[in-house]
């Protein structure tokens, strides 16, 4: 949720958002991956620092997130930067059932 807050407003490096959430930048580069691979957050550009090297920054995907929880039903909107929103809905009164 951090790094998808960070990302909403400026288009931010691994290594910026590491060193903003205080987190090996290993564990960023994964959490990104896993962020990509769900549409959450998308690479911007790739860029070059003044000696050279190659950076990428990525970008939040989310426009907004609403949260409902109504009778025992919860319902969840996701608006996605030009894409449809997504949305989900389960009945938590329900109880749940066993996989086979």
């Amino acid at each position: 949720m951090k790094i998808l807050a960070a990302t909403s407003y400026k288009a931010r490096s691994a290594r910026e958002l590491a060193f903003m959430f205080d987190i090996p930048l290993a564990s960023c580069y994964r959490k990104l991956r896993e962020l990509a691979a769900a549409g959450l957050i998308k690479l911007e550009s790739t860029e070059l620092t003044s000696d050279g090297k190659r950076f990428k920054v990525y970008r939040s995907q989310i426009d907004c997130v609403t949260l409902v929880y109504e009778r025992g039903k919860v319902s969840m909107k996701v608006d996605m930067h030009l894409k449809s929103p997504l949305e989900i809905v389960k009945n938590m009164a329900l109880p749940l059932q066993k996989q086979m």
